[in-house]
């Protein structure tokens, strides 16, 4: 009897000792791993510090602990790199699956390999698993030299970092978290808008810190990790679990509410809880992070010593009103890019003295242990403070524009629109291009562009149809020029249009001159036929009666034509083609805009007063929402949705017609805060990616464009309509062509 008693008593006593160590182990570690993700956490363990980017892993996506093999990958940023890849993942999953197949169909292994991977199932698997698993194929590239590169970024942050959060009373080890997010690569950029080490979206990260065309946080570690605090401890007060406040980053807090409702726990979830968003990422996110935290907390395991970069000592000085960054730079006597690494936040625009620094930003500047530099940056003189930010108008190309002529109609120097508008050497304009107009005594931060600037080019869109005037004074010929190659070093002595020497022109029996002067500001570029003539094998379009190569534009040019540009009357300095000249260019813009030009109605189509306000009308461009317009009216959503009978909810279409209040922001400075949020969406994306090539797409039904671009191209929206700008997205039918970026991240 008192033998039973102690045996139980015992056992008491080790039950509660075993379950006040697990609560003190709670306690300490407030990140659990439970049994049913420790096969994952191994697996991303293994990705992080095993496997490097040269190596792909043919794996099962739901039973991570089945790796079925290991592929040599090529680089990815070499030329053709992607292409050799896919070939080699495809290669790899068919043989698998030919392995896979044949074991679910009984036949019995015949060799190392089907033996191997037949071990992995057991000896009760039957043909239902076997053929899960066909589907299951998956290949995760190795992350082991980009995790040790993310190593060494992070010593500029992690203890600063660690210190953000253990002030907001949150657990200090959340500060690897930006290992899985970025390798803690400031500049890190998503396709579809995420940046900086935390991977801030837009629309979330203007929630915490300021996101906007002069300054964006997110790009700054240390003050998009505050903003980082103060999402992660919003999601534990909603969702009281850490698991799941850790998924939510990836997920959103409104989905995993949904999920917990639907399975009631994280463990539940993760075996279950499937949706139509909830896929591998969201699923796979907590045990990445946990195996990133194992990773980083004992590198020198897995990596060996390592030289971690050194946190940057710097001071701040709180700015009291509106200055240019060039302006400052040169009263302290620093160098521009010295502040430019220290202020990671400014974008380029505030940089290139296009904007200037808003009021209340806190300005870092180097730390110097001196007494001359503490009374220089004690305050700024009162004179390099500026009343209001730069503002400019905008403006959209018509039909027979030039940049001279813009220019010229705004009362601006034609060299100033250039630069604002980071317009290529020839000054190109394309039509539905949207323009800023800089304001007056608007001074270019440094020397001019190339004198190279040709002003003689007139904008239009391919789309038109229509053909290029005849030339008057003699016969004419179709010119062939390559929108994106440069223009070739003339001789010394100048040509005219009736001294050129003609020679065949392709697929016509015409005549094309071999070399043709286009009007340019130092008078001595001429173009190459050579350069013009690239594309033969190429499917062509037809103007006139000579085929012009997809892509390439046309300019007709009298063979009698005096090619000598006058001076040009904008106050720029450079020559534009006489009004009325026999040589009148038209050139066609080319079927595929260079992708970096900002094109869109962006203004206010209409303006009338009603009841004793103003109001406006503008038609839904892509990429915006009602939030977006009610942050630049300084309305709530929930007023225009009055205003225009919408719905809560009702997804808005492009070209849809929108009623818009201008009694609190006018109509300029609303078509100003709209053309910026669309010219920063292509300035970001295209300072980390590139254009490769374009390829065609034929529409199946079924298709829709949201589907496309986030399933099927894994492409921002903008980018697909930037390429397809005579597409009606709403009305997309079978068979319907349309062209696709290949889009390839910039090394």
């Amino acid at each position: 009897m008192w033998k039973r008693i102690i045996v139980v008593a015992v056992l008491t006593v080790a039950s509660i000792c075993g379950m006040l160590q697990q609560q003190a182990r709670a306690q300490s570690d407030p990140f659990p791993l439970p049994d049913c993700i420790q096969p994952n956490v191994s697996f991303w363990t293994q990705i992080y510090t095993r496997y490097s980017s040269d190596e792909g892993v043919i794996h099962d996506k739901h039973h991570l602990d089945r790796i079925y093999g290991v592929i040599k990958l090529a680089d990815a940023y070499s030329p053709g790199g992607r292409r050799i890849n896919r070939k080699r993942i495809n290669r790899a999953k068919k043989q698998y699956k030919a392995v896979l197949a044949g074991l679910m169909r009984g036949r019995a292994p015949s060799n190392s390999l089907e033996r191997r991977v037949a071990g992995m199932f057991g000896p009760d698997a039957g043909a239902a698993q076997f053929r899960a698993a066909m589907r299951n194929l998956r290949c995760q590239v190795g992350q082991k030299d980009r995790f040790r590169e993310g190593l060494v970024r992070s010593g500029a942050y992690i203890d600063a970092i660690r210190a953000v959060f253990r002030e907001a009373g949150l657990p200090e080890d959340l500060a690897y978290l930006p290992h899985v997010e970025s390798s803690f690569n400031p500049k890190a950029y998503s396709k579809f808008g995420a940046a900086g080490i935390w991977q801030f979206t837009r629309s979330t990260g203007k929630y915490y810190m300021r996101v906007g065309y002069a300054i964006d946080e997110r790009r700054d570690p240390l003050r998009s990790s505050r903003a980082a605090a103060k999402l992660l401890r919003q999601n534990y007060r909603r969702l009281q679990d850490w698991p799941l406040a850790i998924t939510a980053y990836n997920h959103g807090t409104a989905g995993m509410l949904r999920a917990l409702r639907s399975r009631g726990s994280y463990e539940a979830i993760f075996k279950s809880y499937r949706s139509r968003i909830f896929k591998f990422a969201s699923r796979n996110f907590y045990s990445e992070f946990l195996a990133a935290r194992q990773a980083a907390k004992n590198y020198r395991q897995y990596f060996g010593d390592l030289k971690l970069d050194t946190p940057v000592r710097s001071r701040e000085m709180v700015l009291t009103g509106y200055v240019s960054l060039p302006e400052v730079a040169r009263h302290l006597h620093l160098e521009l890019a010295d502040l430019r690494r220290l202020n990671p936040a400014l974008r380029h625009p505030v940089l290139q003295g296009r904007k200037y620094v808003p009021p209340g930003y806190s300005l870092r500047l180097p730390y110097q242990d001196d007494e001359n530099w503490q009374t220089l940056i004690a305050g700024l003189p009162q004179k390099l403070y500026k009343h209001s930010q730069k503002h400019s108008h905008i403006y959209t190309v018509q039909r027979g524009d030039t940049a001279g002529k813009i220019a010229q109609r705004h009362g601006v120097r034609l060299r100033d629109l250039i630069a604002a508008n980071n317009l290529d050497r020839r000054a190109t304009v394309y039509v539905q291009q949207t323009l800023r107009i800089p304001a007056a005594g608007y001074q270019l931060p440094k020397a001019p562009p190339s004198r190279s600037v040709a002003t003689s080019v007139t904008a239009r869109a391919a789309q038109t149809g229509s053909q290029p005037p005849a030339g008057r004074g003699g016969d004419s010929y179709i010119a062939y020029v390559d929108p994106l190659m440069g223009v070739w070093p003339a001789p010394e002595s100048k040509m005219s249009g009736a001294a050129v020497v003609a020679s065949g022109c392709p697929g016509s029996s015409s005549t094309l001159p071999a070399k043709i002067m286009l009007a340019s500001a130092d008078n001595s570029r001429y173009w190459s036929r050579n350069s013009m003539l690239a594309a033969e094998k190429q499917e062509a379009k037809t103007v006139g009666s000579n085929p012009v190569p997809a892509g390439y534009s046309s300019v007709r040019i009298s063979a009698t034509a005096d090619l000598e540009p006058e001076k040009d009357n904008s106050g720029g300095g450079a020559p534009t083609v006489r009004t009325g000249s026999p040589f009148q260019p038209v050139v066609y813009a080319p079927r595929v805009k260079p992708a970096e030009v900002v094109l869109g109605n962006y203004g206010v189509e209409r303006v009338w007063c009603q009841e004793g306000k103003t109001f406006g009308l503008i038609r839904v461009e892509v990429e915006e929402t009602l939030g977006h317009y009610a942050d630049w009216l300084g309305v709530s959503a929930r007023q225009l949705r009055r205003l225009n009978g919408l719905r809560y909810g009702r997804i808005l279409h492009l070209n849809q017609k929108i009623k818009i209040p201008l009694f609190r922001v006018g109509k300029e400075a609303f078509e100003e805060k709209r053309f910026e949020y669309h010219q920063q969406l292509a300035e970001d994306f295209f300072a980390s990616y590139r254009v490769e090539k374009v390829l065609t797409y034929r529409v199946k039904r079924g298709d829709n464009i949201w589907t496309l671009s986030r399933r099927e191209f894994e492409l921002p929206l903008w980018l697909i309509k930037h390429y397809n700008a005579d597409v009606d997205f709403n009305a997309l039918i079978p068979s319907q062509k349309l062209l696709i970026p290949v889009v390839e991240k910039n090394v």
